[in-house]
């Protein structure tokens, strides 16, 4: 049983009302960009800690690779924040816009 509302949206289960943003909550969780990039920052804090426990037991090829990872890590998560406008700064080159 399908019913079409006054604003044009289809409704598939007549009397469920569709669910809208609470008005004035603003923007309260956060964006697919902000949750990647705090998912990055885990993976790097991650590789530090697994950077320290391989330096301390004398693993130099691992502490090296759980450095790289980490600095990987940390470089992603910014280039996310800067967004397109700000990666050309991020990655130390200049902005091709004329």
């Amino acid at each position: 049983m399908r019913s079409v509302t006054p604003q044009g949206q289809l409704i598939l289960f007549p009397g469920a009302e569709p669910r809208r943003p609470a008005a004035g909550s603003g923007s309260s969780r956060p964006t697919r960009t902000e949750r990647k990039a705090a998912q990055l920052d885990r993976i790097a804090e991650a590789a530090e800690r697994e950077l320290a426990e391989c330096f301390r037991s004398g693993d130099a090829v691992s502490a090296k690779a759980a450095h790289d990872r980490a600095r990987g890590a940390r470089r992603a998560a910014q280039i996310l924040r800067a967004g397109p406008g700000g990666v050309a700064e991020v990655l130390g080159g200049h902005s091709t816009a004329a």
